[in-house]
């Protein structure tokens, strides 16, 4: 062998890379052909044993050798420990989110259409044929802004809104006899609201956050005109013209509960969907103060009519927006807004005085019937309420957690 042992035996059988030779005792040893230096079928000679033992000899003696040096530790590569500038812990945040958008909005309430087609029912009733026109809607300026703290798993939020729009109404009444009333006007409105809600991260992974929302909401609705006009014709001829200077103001309060939704398509775009149903009651107050004369100069009177209207509200509330963040603290956004409910009429009352009213005042009984019948009307006249916007804004965000 190449270590300098002998090996005896008879080879039983042999391939190309190996030799099995059974041994003097009768076990059968398999040998690696390269382990093999020399093959012989005769006794090895006196010096061949002799340079053997001192083969296995030399093997055999130990050594000591100074160990090898140790090597020195290989220096692992930094890493670098921090993470994106973009990445938010949202289960452990201390941060405050101030926005502002503006755009283009609609606001349709329940003004001059509702009493409408209100005092339509009620003039056919009365076996006098109304006519209510669709009304007709202009976009106005919407803006939002709020600011939302984030505190760990808890948000709260203050956010308003104002939508603006003008609505043109058309009424025709026909008296018979040739005789036709056309009421027309436009009628610039407005809404603001204010809200105040707490949120709380029920379920957030890397792509989604789900937050159950409680919040308090209130809403002012206003409308001013001073160019509305009501004309009497009889056969073709104008009789009379009554100018009109209307207000509308409306208060709605009351508790919303919903949802507000993150979904985050990778590092620096995000998509807030909230959505919240409403439940309001509140007051509208209804002002008309008329001055009519006649063409010819014979005929002048002057009225003032008020309409006060307690409702409640069932609606909701759903927003859209996507963030692009431009930095780690300034995004804009683009986002679509929409607040829409139906009325449910607890009462209305009309207060009705003219010059004639004050030397021959209606008996009670008509007043009394009169407004019985003005509020079995109204509240089975239905009523709604619907603001919607498309809005581009910025968002600023301060981190306190550093």
């Amino acid at each position: 062998m190449r270590n300098g042992q002998i090996l005896r035996g008879d080879v039983i059988q042999q391939t190309a890379t190996t030799m099995q030779i059974k041994m003097e005792d009768g076990k059968i040893k398999q040998l690696n052909k390269k382990d093999i230096q020399r093959v012989s079928y005769k006794e090895p000679t006196v010096q061949e044993k002799k340079e053997s033992e001192e083969k296995l000899k030399q093997q055999t003696t130990v050594v000591e050798e100074p160990p090898p040096p140790a090597p020195e530790p290989s220096k692992k590569p930094e890493t670098d420990k921090t993470t994106s500038p973009y990445t938010i812990d949202q289960a452990d945040r201390k941060d405050l989110e101030i926005y502002f958008g503006a755009g283009m909005g609609s606001y349709r309430p329940p003004t001059e259409n509702y009493t409408g087609r209100m005092s339509a029912k009620i003039n056919t009733l009365n076996g006098i044929p109304t006519q209510v026109d669709d009304s007709a809607y202009e976009r106005g300026l919407a803006y939002s802004m709020g600011a939302i703290y984030y505190w760990k798993k808890f948000g709260f939020g203050l956010t308003a809104n104002h939508f603006g729009g003008k609505t043109s109404e058309r009424i025709t009444v026909y008296g018979g006899n040739s005789f036709l009333q056309e009421n027309k006007g436009t009628f610039p409105e407005k809404q603001n609201s204010l809200k105040l809600d707490i949120s709380y991260l029920a379920f957030s992974n890397q792509k989604f956050d789900i937050r159950p929302s409680f919040g308090y909401s209130q809403f002012w609705g206003k409308t001013e005109d001073n160019n509305s006009t009501s004309s009497d014709y009889f056969a073709n001829l104008l009789l009379s013209v009554t100018k009109f200077n209307y207000n509308f103001l409306e208060i709605l309060k009351g508790p919303s509960i919903g949802v507000k939704t993150t979904i985050r398509l990778g590092e620096k775009w995000e998509d807030r969907i909230e959505l919240h149903y409403l439940s309001l009651t509140g007051i509208q107050y209804a002002a008309a103060v008329g001055t009519a004369s006649s063409i010819d100069g014979s005929f002048f009177d002057y009225y003032r009519s008020d309409l006060i209207t307690t409702w409640t509200a069932k609606g909701f509330n759903f927003s859209n927006k996507l963030f692009y963040r431009w930095t780690p603290t300034i995004s804009f956004w683009v986002g679509i807004q929409l607040f829409e409910w139906k009325y449910t009429v607890n009462s209305m009352e009309q207060r009705f005085q003219g010059l004639g009213d004050a030397t021959s005042p209606p008996p009670i009984d008509i007043v009394f019937l009169s407004n019985f019948l003005i509020d079995a009307t109204a509240k089975s006249t239905p009523a709604t309420n619907r603001a919607s916007s498309l809005e581009f804004g910025v968002m600023y965000r301060m981190n306190f957690a550093r």
